[in-house]
């Protein structure tokens, strides 16, 4: 597979690709390609474009575009885990395997019960690492997108932000003590939604360690988010959202 790269829309200039900054460093440094090497570039917007790298100095690489093709592995269905902040370093595997799996945005969130609290510098470090990490994991895992990492948010900012868009988005919440509706019935219509319009978005609101409070389940219930079970066993957090994601994207068809 030939080495994949990001770069922003501004730096592809007619047949032309610049790389500089990160992207330089782990083409020249790390894999040390050389000129006449090919690659893969994404911006950002779907597409692929294959590449053969035409000059490469300290500041700078200089790619030749030799072919442009609708990327394949994005799936139709967006999907945006609000997260629960973990403890130690679970966030790092749940960014990584869920960008590897097609979610479209991670989102941390403070509850009731979440011990971690990221304030001022601290949490720009924290999400300029996840960024990284997805940036890596797309990479690895040949997306043409690299999923957004937002800021942590409290968890009425983030019941705003699902309402801000009322239209085609879906949320589910996995709890425990959920009843009614079955799971695969639940499911299966967000895989019959994809030929509607607006396209589909789906939230996956997932709990910390403790889980969600009586309050933040009604909450949510009253922003209009569907409560899931995802079977008799529970989940810790840094796999509850994976599968929860992952049942989604099966029933859309973007997974098996």
């Amino acid at each position: 597979m030939r080495p994949r790269f990001f770069v922003e829309p501004n730096q592809i200039n007619g047949d032309l690709i610049s790389l500089d900054g990160d992207e330089l460093v782990h083409l020249a440094r790390v894999l040390r390609l050389q000129v006449g090497s090919a690659i893969v570039v994404c911006d950002g917007s779907g597409k692929e474009y294959q590449a053969i790298l035409q000059n490469i100095d300290s500041k700078l690489a200089v790619a030749r575009i030799t072919a442009i093709r609708d990327s394949l592995s994005e799936p139709r269905l967006k999907i945006t885990l609000v997260q629960g902040l973990p403890k130690a370093d679970k966030l790092d595997f749940i960014v990584q395997k869920g960008t590897e799996i097609g979610l479209t945005a991670f989102m941390p969130v403070v509850t009731e019960r979440t011990i971690v609290r990221l304030d001022g510098n601290k949490a720009v470090r924290r999400v300029e690492r996840w960024q990284r990490i997805a940036k890596e994991a797309a990479k690895q895992s040949g997306r043409a997108l690299v999923p957004k990492v937002h800021m942590p948010v409290s968890w009425q900012e983030s019941l705003s932000k699902f309402q801000e868009q009322p239209l085609g988005r879906r949320g589910f919440l996995p709890w425990e003590k959920a009843t009614g509706g079955n799971l695969r019935d639940v499911l299966s219509a967000v895989g019959s939604s994809l030929d509607s319009a607006p396209p589909l978005d789906v939230w996956i609101f997932v709990g910390p360690e403790g889980g969600w409070s009586p309050k933040e389940v009604e909450e949510a219930g009253e922003a209009g988010i569907t409560y899931l079970s995802l079977g008799a066993r529970i989940l810790r957090t840094e796999t509850a959202g994976i599968v929860a994601a992952s049942l989604v994207l099966y029933e859309s068809g973007d997974l098996g």
